[in-house]
Formats: structure tokens, sequence, C-alpha cells
């Protein structure tokens, strides 16, 4: 080490997003394993083309990125789904994040629903323990996977959200968290 220069203190900061017309975010202090912040945000179908949408994430994703300090992100990867025309529209919303990652060189991954919900307790719950989870009328509907999601974050983070993107985005970045190393080189402060 050179004289007169010091270590920066680890700090790392990593943004997880649920991406799609009605999405969630997170952001996390990856060191300490904690929630810094969360939000969603919404491009309607009546309100925005698709090609408008994606431009208006793509924004939305870059502002939070510069904002909050990320240095890495991760977003949940698309899995084949009963309608071709959402997996196709979210496969081509998946690209220009990746593109923006990769423009801006920023370290980013993408996560397996499964992956992350396994880990999170939001699927593979026996029959008797959906029983007993908390259905209330504004969860009708939902998924199962998305009102456990919903139930880890309000157990585990005092999240009271029944917006299941939040709830994926923070489920997420508590996987990350939790199970993704990211190799940090502390670098010199170097004065002249």
């Amino acid at each position: 080490m050179a004289q007169g220069s010091t270590l920066r203190p680890f700090y790392m900061k990593i943004l997880t997003i649920d991406q799609a017309r009605k999405g969630g975010y997170s952001i996390w202090d990856y060191k300490n394993k904690k929630m810094l912040s969360y939000g969603s945000y919404e491009f309607p179908g009546n309100k925005y083309t698709f090609p408008q949408a994606v431009r208006m994430i793509e924004n939305l994703v870059e502002s939070l990125m510069c904002e909050s300090g990320a240095s890495a992100v991760f977003i949940e990867d698309v899995n084949m789904r009963r309608n071709p025309k959402v997996f196709k529209e979210l496969s081509q919303l998946q690209g220009v994040l990746i593109n923006l990652f990769e423009k801006t060189n920023t370290l980013y991954s993408l996560i397996a629903p499964s992956t992350w919900q396994s880990f999170c307790r939001a699927r593979g719950r026996t029959a008797k323990e959906l029983k007993n989870l908390d259905t209330e009328k504004e969860l009708q509907g939902k998924s199962k996977s998305k009102i456990l999601s919903i139930e880890f974050v309000r157990d585990n983070f005092a999240v009271n959200t029944l917006n299941d993107n939040i709830a994926d985005a923070v489920c997420m970045g508590w996987y990350a968290v939790n199970n993704i190393r990211i190799e940090v080189v502390p670098q010199a402060d170097f004065k002249e």
C-alpha cells in the first residue's frame, strides 16, 4: 500500500427488480444484509404502449441505479408462461435491461423465480401450512407463491403490503444477499 493511502470500508448496495409493466424493486446493503428501501411502479396498457412502457422502465431502472449507488442489479429471470405474448414481452424487457447493464458496465445477474421462492418459502408448502395463511379478501385471486411472498416480507421485514411485486423484489433481495457471492476488491484512496 502506498504511503498516505487508506482503504475505504466495504459498503455495497444492490438493487433487485421484479420487472414488468407493474413491478417492484428493493435496495439492499449487501454486506450487512439490510434492506434500505423498496417501492413499486406501474405503466398500464391503457396509458402506455408496450414500447413506451419498456422505455419508461429502462429510464426508471437507470435512475434507481444512479440514485441508490447500486453496484449490482439482480432481475427476475423470465420463465415460460401459459400466455406466449406475456412471455415474449417479458423477454424483450429483460433484453432491454441487460443491454442497459452492459452499456453502463453494471454487474448484474438473473435470478430464477423458483430459486428465490424456495429460499423464502414462497413455494412447496404443505396443504396444512397453506390453510394457516392469512388469506384476506384482497389476496383472493393471487397465486399461492404471491400470497406466500407477501406473508414472508410481512413476517420477516415488517413490510405490510398487498403488492406482490414489492414482496417479490424484497424476497429476491433477501435471496441475493444471502446466496450470491460478490467479490469486492477494496480500492485505495490515493492522495497526491
